[in-house]
């Protein structure tokens, strides 16, 4: 009886002490669990890992960073490549076996070239596996982006000038769908194998406006020259010179011209518009729309705007 009551109290004893090392042991600081091991090994400077056929090899880079370009020395041996997901990690393989028994294994750098401008080189060595996930850490600099300056003020008169324009623009497109749709059926101005038929004339604050069809009265194919404004100063009276010829003929710049036809078939039309600034001039002088054919140039169709 006395053996058994020893027995049990020694039992107990042995259960106690092992519970009371259990507690000792997990209250120990630093101690790790192996559930939250992530299993990847960080290098140490100088870098390297050892590689096998069969076996993708993992090098992982900060987060902050990441791979623009790798280069091998040795592209026989190993394969090298970023992770187009994920391009702060890299992915190294052995694509053949090391050399014959007895010779040194076949070794070569990487050279990992970094968006932050840090380049990485890592030593390869082929022929044992060591481990399949390796990481590289450093500092990554943070980069401020600067700021955007503030857009300029848009001035007053810039923000009239593309009212104006944007104005010009659709009467522009008006007056030309309106000469489309609505040709004149009035007998037009012919000369040189041309009627011109004028459609419309209209003023958009200092410029004018004038659209018009050009009518191919020949039995040829027309190359038109392209329409001019011209300042035409009548003949003094009592000057001895020819009926009809002009004392003086001034071009005016043109702000815009549309013809939409260049080369016009027998019975063909096209439709014009040019936009301009009247001259300031004197009552002997007048502002004449002329519009030719260029192989009797001499002959254009002329039409008195004002």
């Amino acid at each position: 009886m006395r053996r058994i009551v020893q027995l049990a109290v020694l039992f107990l004893s042995v259960h106690c002490l092992a519970q009371a090392q259990a507690v000792s042991a997990a209250q120990q600081p630093g101690a790790t669990s192996n559930g939250g091991d992530t299993g990847v090994v960080t290098l140490d400077r100088p870098y390297a890992i050892s590689t096998a056929p069969h076996f993708a090899v993992l090098v992982q880079f900060p987060k902050a960073d990441s791979i623009r370009r790798i280069a091998l020395g040795d592209s026989n041996y190993f394969l090298a490549e970023a992770d187009k997901a994920d391009p702060h990690y890299a992915i190294v393989k052995q694509i053949r076996a090391s050399v014959e028994k007895g010779k040194p294994p076949v070794e070569t750098n990487m050279l990992v070239y970094m968006a932050s401008g840090r380049v990485v080189n890592i030593m390869l060595k082929a022929g044992k596996l060591a481990e399949t996930a390796y990481s590289v850490d450093y500092q990554v600099p943070e980069t401020h982006v600067p700021n955007d300056p503030p857009a300029p003020a848009v001035s007053q008169e810039a923000i009239q000038k593309a009212k104006r324009e944007q104005a010009r623009r659709e009467l522009s497109e008006r007056m030309l769908d309106e000469v489309k749709k609505n040709p004149q059926k009035q007998p037009g101005i012919a000369a040189g194998g041309l009627t011109l038929h004028p459609s419309r004339t209209e003023r958009l604050n200092e410029l004018a406006l004038v659209s018009f069809d050009i009518e191919n009265t020949s039995a040829a194919v027309v190359d038109l020259e392209e329409p001019q404004i011209n300042l035409v100063t009548a003949t003094e009276k009592g000057k001895d010179r020819k009926k009809g010829v002009p004392a003086k003929v001034e071009p005016v710049q043109l702000a815009e011209s549309v013809v939409s036809l260049k080369q016009l078939p027998p019975g063909a039309h096209a439709f014009c518009l040019v936009v301009f600034k009247p001259p300031v001039h004197d009552s002997d002088q007048h502002v004449v729309l002329s519009v030719s054919n260029r192989a009797m140039a001499d002959q254009p169709a002329t039409f008195r705007i004002e």
